[in-house]
C-alpha cells in the first residue's frame, strides 16, 4: 500500500473542534494500523502534535500561516509521492486531494465573517471546495445534513460523500477541576452552562436574551471573545463571563450545571452538545442545521431566533435518555470508517463506503 500523508497545518493552530476531530481520530488509527502506510505533515512550528507510535509525524516546513499548506504540504507530497488527506476544510490548491468538509458555512452564511481576515477566508474555502467539487476523490463530512448541503450547492455525486461522525469518548480522559465552582462562586444545580465566543454563528446573543428574560437563574458563558466587527450585546447582571478555560473546568462546569445551552445557528455536526450529555447533563439545543439529526429526542429544543422562553418549564418537558446518541458515535468506529476508505482509494478504486451512522 503507499502511504497517505495527512495535513497536520491545524495543530499549529488554537485548539478548535476540527482540531479535535483530527486529534482523536489520529489517535484511533495509531492504535490498529501498521507502521509505514500513514504519516502526518506538520509544520516545524507545531505545538499541538499527538503523540503516534505508528503513523510517523514528520515535521516540515517553516512558512507561516495558511501558506504551509499551500507551499510546504504540497513540496513534501510530490517529493515522497504520497496521496494527501486534509481534516479542515482544505487541501493546497496545486496539489487536491481526500479532505473533510465539515459543513459549507462558508457559501451559505457570508453574513457570519465579520472582519476582513474572515471574509479572505470565506472566499478561499469557497474556490477549495468549488475544486474539490469537479474531482473525483472521496469527500468526508460529519452529518447527512452537511452531505446533502454538498450535494445540492455543489452537485457533488452522493456516492463520493462519505459521512464520518464525531464523538464525545474524549471526556474520559479528561480529569475535572471543581476549583472553577469555587472561583466563580457557583454551586451544583444552580447556573446554566454555554460554550462559545461572542460570534454570529454561536449565537450567544439568545443566551443573554434568555437571561435578561429569566432573571432569577444564573448564567455562565466561556470561550472566546467577540470577533472583529461583531455587534455588541447588553450583558444582564445574572451572566458571569469566564474567557477560554480548561478541558477540565469546562467538563467540571458541565457536570455541575443546571442545563447546558447550545442556541447555535449554524453547524456541520455540534460536538459540545455531546459532550454534555456524556457528563449528564440536560441539553438545550438549537432546532438549526444539523441538530435534529445528531440529538433526536435526548435534547429540549429551542428556536434559535426567539429567546421568549420559560426555561424551567422547558427542563420540565420529557426528553430520551442520552444512550441512544451516545452509543451512536465513537472515536473508534469513525477511524475504521477512515481507516476503510483511504484502503480504498490507496487500491485506486474508490467503492461506495457503508455508512453506518
Amino acid at each position: 500500500m503507499d502511504q497517505i500523508a495527512f495535513n497536520g497545518y491545524l495543530f499549529a493552530q488554537r485548539q478548535t473542534g476540527t482540531m479535535r476531530y483530527a486529534r482523536e481520530i489520529l489517535m484511533e488509527l495509531d492504535c490498529f494500523v501498521e507502521q509505514g502506510i500513514f504519516s502526518l505533515i506538520v509544520p516545524e512550528y507545531a505545538e499541538h502534535v499527538p503523540i503516534l507510535k505508528n503513523i510517523d509525524v514528520v515535521r516540515y516546513g517553516s512558512t507561516k500561516g495558511n501558506f504551509w499548506e499551500q507551499i510546504d504540504y504540497p513540496k513534501y507530497l510530490k517529493k515522497k509521492r504520497c496521496e494527501g488527506f486534509g481534516f479542515n476544510n482544505t487541501f493546497p490548491v496545486l496539489h487536491p486531494g481526500m479532505l473533510i468538509i465539515h459543513d459549507i458555512a462558508y457559501k451559505l452564511h457570508p453574513e457570519f465573517a465579520l472582519s476582513v481576515h474572515a471574509k479572505l477566508s470565506d472566499i478561499y474555502h469557497r474556490v477549495i471546495f468549488r475544486i474539490a467539487a469537479k474531482k473525483e476523490f472521496p469527500i468526508v463530512t460529519v452529518s447527512y445534513f452537511s452531505k446533502y448541503q454538498l450535494i445540492d450547492w455543489y452537485h457533488i455525486k452522493p456516492e463520493r460523500i462519505i459521512v464520518i461522525g464525531s464523538a464525545w469518548q474524549h471526556f474520559l480522559r479528561i480529569s475535572e477541576d471543581s476549583q472553577i465552582l469555587i472561583d466563580l462562586g457557583i454551586t451544583q444545580g444552580e447556573y446554566y452552562f454555554t460554550l462559545g465566543s461572542l460570534s454570529v454563528m454561536k449565537n450567544t446573543k439568545w443566551v443573554l436574551e434568555a437571561a435578561a428574560k429569566n432573571p432569577a437563574e444564573k448564567f455562565v458563558i466561556t470561550g472566546g471573545e467577540a470577533p472583529a466587527g461583531a455587534p455588541s450585546f447588553a450583558i444582564p447582571s445574572n451572566v458571569v463571563f469566564t474567557g477560554y478555560i480548561s478541558d477540565e473546568q469546562i467538563k467540571t462546569l458541565m457536570q455541575n450545571c443546571k442545563a447546558f445551552i447550545y442556541p447555535s445557528l449554524y453547524d456541520g455536526f455540534g460536538l459540545p452538545p455531546l459532550e454534555a450529555l456524556s457528563q449528564g447533563a440536560q441539553v438545550i439545543c438549537s432546532n438549526a442545521a444539523c441538530l435534529t439529526e445528531v440529538y433526536g429526542n435526548s435534547v429540549h429544543y429551542i428556536d434559535p431566533y426567539d429567546a421568549d422562553v420559560d426555561l424551567n418549564s422547558l427542563l420540565a418537558q420529557h426528553v430520551d435518555t442520552p444512550e441512544t446518541v451516545l452509543n451512536k458515535y465513537s472515536w473508534e468506529k469513525s477511524a475504521r470508517m477512515l481507516y476503510d476508505l483511504l484502503k480504498c482509494s490507496l487500491g485506486k478504486s474508490v467503492k461506495k463506503q457503508k455508512n453506518i451512522y
